[in-house]
């Protein structure tokens, strides 16, 4: 078998490498110049793909950082209202105590009770503030409804329980907010675990000083009742008013405590004044109480008529139970303020997190795209004296011929 090669092929295969070192070169140079050594797929069809799995997880990670511009932005608004809220609590703790102290007339009284209620209004324009994008911050998941209405005097919730979940971050999602429902309906009273009040017929000027559970072991929870049976006597009685059994009943002086830690019951009465026959003091476990029903009693406790010691015995028992829930409705509303907080630490540890992954992401983008000028340097360099080789063997390709063997 004979090869045979043409004179032109040879031609066709020098110009070919000719035009394929051009063609090197002028990829480098481009590189060199934009800085970007990776431009359509075919430079590098796995560094492509890579780089787009890289720019979707970039875009991601952007998407991110919005949405936790968004929860810090409502979790920070919250926190302002609960800071008002607590504020105005504050302010109604304070006017209780100085409507406890006895020295009020009709007039003084009925000048707190109308800065109560003024209170009342402002916790009621707290729990509707939107977050500034048209949204309620305490509606739960409807939070485009305005979550509490007043109702003659009773507040209306029109909000569900739910929480708006927002991820901020690869597998951390946090709540923007908490619902109404939990900031402000359902709020413990008495001292957050039992609570005490004074029987709504009393005819004695006895005074509730205390109530409350002293031993948690052995109290469970269930309403009991402490019903004089003469000024001086007593016994306990259960929710349905049926004496204990066995009996639990001792003799009573102003202030002592009673029943007496041997009855077992785990709970404690003081009280002080001069309870009549009939009249009936009780401990339950603390109920929910929406801290605006707790405002209005305070206001109608202030403006309860009668000057009499029964009247005024009715009052201060209203005052010191005022007292009592606001307090802890206080605490409540702190301790959901610390939650907020926590919540807003979480979303700065996620943005950290964000911010140290989007730089690893863009370094590694960096290395697939862009051009290591030292590198692209040095390949031009080689390129050329590739190209210098190419040329120099096509001038001698050119010389040769066979006529000149003739």
């Amino acid at each position: 078998m004979t090869l045979r090669i043409s004179t032109q092929s040879l031609y066709m295969q020098g110009l070919n490498s000719l035009l394929s070192r051009q063609s090197e070169i002028a990829r480098t140079q481009q590189q060199i110049s934009s800085g970007i050594k990776l431009t359509q797929g075919k430079d590098d069809p796995v560094g492509m793909a890579t780089a787009q799995r890289l720019d979707h997880l970039q875009a991601a990670l952007t998407q991110y950082d919005s949405d936790a511009l968004r929860v810090d932005h409502r979790l920070r608004m919250q926190e302002n209202a609960l800071t008002d809220a607590n504020d105005s609590l504050t302010r109604a703790r304070e006017l209780a105590i100085q409507a406890n102290s006895g020295a009020l007339g009709p007039d003084d009284r009925k000048a707190i009770a109308t800065e109560v209620l003024q209170l009342r209004k402002n916790l009621l324009d707290i729990a509707n503030r939107d977050d500034g994008n048209g949204r309620r911050l305490f509606a739960g998941t409807r939070d485009g409804v305005i979550p509490f209405t007043d109702n003659a005097g009773s507040v209306i919730y029109h909000g569900d329980d739910g929480r708006n979940s927002v991820e901020v971050g690869p597998d951390v999602a946090i709540e923007d907010g908490d619902p109404g429902s939990a900031v402000f309906l359902r709020v413990r009273t008495g001292d957050g675990y039992a609570r005490g009040s004074a029987g709504a017929g009393n005819t004695g000027s006895g005074l509730l000083n205390s109530a409350q559970a002293t031993d948690a072991s052995t109290w469970n929870g269930d309403t009991l009742t402490l019903r004089f049976t003469a000024p001086d006597a007593y016994e306990i009685v259960d929710a349905g008013g049926n004496p204990l059994a066995p009996p639990v009943t001792g003799s009573w002086t102003s202030g002592s405590a009673v029943p007496p830690a041997s009855s077992g019951l785990g709970v404690e009465f003081r009280i002080s004044g001069s309870p009549a026959a009939g009249d009936t003091f009780s401990v339950e476990t603390a109920p929910n109480q929406d801290v605006f029903a707790t405002l209005q009693a305070f206001a109608d406790a202030l403006l309860l008529p009668g000057t009499g010691p029964a009247d005024n015995a009715r009052r201060v028992n209203a005052f010191g139970s005022a007292i009592g829930d606001i307090t802890t409705a206080q605490g409540h509303m702190l301790s959901l303020r610390s939650g907020v907080g926590a919540r807003m630490n979480d979303i700065d540890t996620a943005n950290d997190g964000r911010s140290l992954q989007s730089l690893t992401l863009s370094e590694s983008l960096a290395s697939l795209r862009e051009t290591n000028l030292a590198e692209a340097i040095s390949r031009l360099n080689m390129q050329m004296l590739a190209l210098e080789a190419a040329q120099k063997t096509m001038l001698q390709t050119q010389g040769m011929s066979l006529f000149n063997k003739l």
